[in-house]
């Protein structure tokens, strides 16, 4: 780790070259009056009980839009989100293994994962409450927002380390369809259609799909369905209703995590999994006045699974620390409504307050080594309050968040949580820096499994602070930034061999960069990269965090050779990573590899689009963990037909209501 005075050299060094960027961004820079109109600000939802401009959020924020989506090519958010700076996502296997995303450094379990501000982690199973990514296709999404950093002031448990918002398209403009196919090798196809639109005052975005992939490396495939419905509908020129659902179908096969993979297993049965899941959201807003809007929500979380995993052997004959089979068999589902007030106090002043009650429901049933019952159940209530103020002038934005939880058998939490952004003249440049904590209650795994659960274990906890420093150079389209961060997290759940049950017992410290880089080369061709470097550490002890690499970077290349055809290449570079994997206890790291993926479209009059997307375009036989080799080259080529209705006086528009007066973003 670095010294406290090494720590302050970094941020007077971060500071300097804030000062200097400035002066030679206002020093090359033409004048005002010569800068054409700006275009529309991104706004933000996730940071705030409302949307905010992308200038005015003090917290670390990468936004994916609906370009970036399309022109990824991708099937699934894993493809998206492992070239996605500032994350670590990293998969055990093929498509279809477990895909966790840790950020900066925390656990998978402390990042809070949203489908439209519905939270999505499932407490009953044995990763402690982290999501496993494969799940989620990229059907009807509009776009994704990552927020770094503790923000249980807002959201409460699971956000003590980040939050993951994948947002859904709405409908807008004349009603249209399309449909969807694609092949590629490992016997991968996927079909899909969808339809949108807006008529009069009603709105709705449709879609479906199936993705299948076969046999990858040895006894790997994987299927994923998805259903998707988003409506929106104006009941008079001050109240909307929202509805959204999104059920998800996957199956899966593989090598056990912790087994060694297909080059070390020592007994090649697999892992299966067969996941079903479904989030619904109903929300009713209402603007009483131009500074005064009301919501209320109400959302519902299921999901099932029946997994197997098979006996993991550490050695043959079998060794102390074989691992039996474990067969499970879990239900969760998470009933939530929520009531939110935003209020403009005057023209720079504003306040959001909520309140939220939420019903949790979990049980397994599990048979470990086909004998001895692992049977659990539990519920929990929470009540949440939440409070925000907001100061924002034309280059000074300022807010204090809080939220206060209470659930059963726990202590009342409290998460602060302040942030601020400054604008420095006209120069492109902009100051940031937040600092939070955050809380997780420990899982219904962690507290009910009757072999090695702990019913006295407490919260988990964080504290972060980063700043931040971003400069528009005014020049080709430039531009940097540059962070510093530092989290700790505090009372860590983890097995004792002493007590053979969980305790809280450890803390972990990291700290590190993140810096990124765009430029225009030249028209239409636009060069970007990422670089994020990482110092972690367990206090008291040598170890290491499993799978946090020290130094993650990237580049990507995107061009426009003609108006319909579009092309993008990306490097992604990963560096070694501490692994375990019983029955190869000598290797401890896996290797640093990189990977490069290419993208391409080209659309044809009347509503034809010709894709493809090549994954791995070199054919690297990196490892992400010991013994899990990646499967080489993985290629995929379609076709796309989309329909656009004639307008027959039906109106058009955008539907979004989220930033409409005082319209507030539902929270909990």
């Amino acid at each position: 780790m670095l010294t406290n005075n090494q720590v302050a050299m970094k941020l007077r060094g971060l500071l300097g070259a804030a000062a200097f960027l400035s002066a030679l961004s206002a020093s090359s820079g033409q004048p005002a009056q010569q800068t054409p109109p700006p275009s529309p600000e991104p706004q933000v939802v996730t940071v705030s009980a409302r949307a905010l401009p992308i200038s005015a959020v003090s917290a670390s924020i990468t936004v994916l839009t609906r370009q970036d989506l399309e022109k990824s090519q991708a099937q699934t958010v894993v493809e998206l989100l492992r070239q996605t700076p500032f994350l670590h996502l990293s998969r055990t296997g093929g498509r279809g293994g477990l895909a966790a995303v840790s950020v900066r450094g925390g656990d998978p379990n402390f990042t809070l994962i949203m489908i439209d501000n519905v939270p999505v982690n499932d407490p009953t199973n044995l990763l402690g409450g982290s999501f496993d990514l494969s799940s989620v296709s990229l059907d009807n999404l509009e776009r994704i927002e990552i927020v770094r950093g503790p923000m249980s002031a807002i959201y409460g448990s699971e956000a003590i380390g980040g939050v993951i918002n994948l947002i859904s398209r709405k409908g807008d403009g004349r009603p249209s369809v399309s449909a969807s196919g694609l092949a590629g090798n490992f016997e991968t196809w996927q079909v899909g259609g969808s339809t949108s639109g807006k008529i009069r005052a009603f709105s709705y975005a449709l879609a479906a799909s199936r993705l299948e992939v076969g046999e990858q490396v040895e006894n790997d495939s994987f299927s994923l369905g998805t259903v998707s419905w988003n409506s929106g509908v104006a009941v008079s020129g001050t109240q909307d209703l929202q509805f959204m659902l999104r059920v998800n179908d996957r199956e899966s096969s593989g090598f056990p995590e912790n087994g060694g993979g297909p080059e070390f297993s020592l007994l090649r049965d697999p892992k299966t999994v067969e996941a079903r899941e479904a989030i619904l959201d109903v929300q009713y807003l209402l603007r009483l006045s131009d500074r005064w809007g009301f919501r209320a929500g109400l959302d519902y979380y299921d999901r099932d699974e029946e997994a197997f995993t098979p006996a993991i052997l550490d050695s043959s004959p079998p060794g102390p620390r074989t691992l039996p089979s474990f067969q499970t068999s879990t239900r969760f589902d998470r009933l939530r409504f929520g009531v939110s007030n935003s209020w403009d106090l005057t023209s720079r002043w504003a306040t959001d307050v909520g309140f939220s009650i939420r019903q949790e429901d979990g049980s397994s049933r599990g048979l470990i080594a086909g004998l001895f019952p692992s049977d659990f159940s539990l519920e929990r209530t929470s009540l949440s309050f939440n409070g925000e103020l907001r100061y924002q002038s034309s280059d000074f934005h300022l807010n204090f968040g809080v939220g206060w939880d209470r659930s059963d058998d726990f202590q009342s939490e409290v998460s602060p949580r302040v942030g601020a952004a400054y604008l420095i003249g006209s120069s492109g440049a902009r100051l940031r820096a937040s600092w939070g904590e955050g809380y997780k209650l420990p899982s219904f795994f962690a507290l009910g499994e009757p072999n090695t659960g702990n019913p006295d274990l407490r919260p988990e906890r964080s504290r972060g602070f980063d700043l931040g420093y971003e400069q528009e150079l005014g020049v080709g389209g430039a531009f940097l930034s540059l962070t510093y961060f530092r989290n700790t997290f505090l009372d860590l759940i983890d097995f004792s061999p002493q007590e053979f049950r969980l305790v809280n017992r450890t803390r972990s410290n990291t700290q590190g960069l993140e810096f990124e880089a765009r430029l225009e080369l030249w028209k239409e061709l636009r060069l970007g990269g990422h670089l994020t470097y990482l110092d972690a550490e367990i206090e008291g002890t040598d170890e290491p965090l499993r799978d946090r690499p020290r130094w993650r970077g990237g580049v990507r290349l995107d061009w426009r050779p003609s108006a319909r055809a579009e092309v993008g290449l990306e490097t992604l570079w990963v560096g070694p990573r501490f692994d375990f994997q019983l029955p190869v206890r000598e290797q401890d790291r896996a290797g640093g590899y990189s990977t490069s993926s290419l993208a391409a479209s080209y659309r044809f009059p009347h509503g034809i689009e010709v894709f493809g997307r090549i994954d791995n375009l070199l054919d690297r036989r990196f490892h992400e963990f010991v013994g899990f080799p990646d499967p080489g080259l993985y290629a995929r080529v379609g076709l796309r037909y989309r329909f656009e209705f004639q307008d027959r006086g039906g109106g058009s528009g955008s539907n979004d209501t989220t930033s409409t007066g005082g319209g507030v973003r539902p929270r909990r």
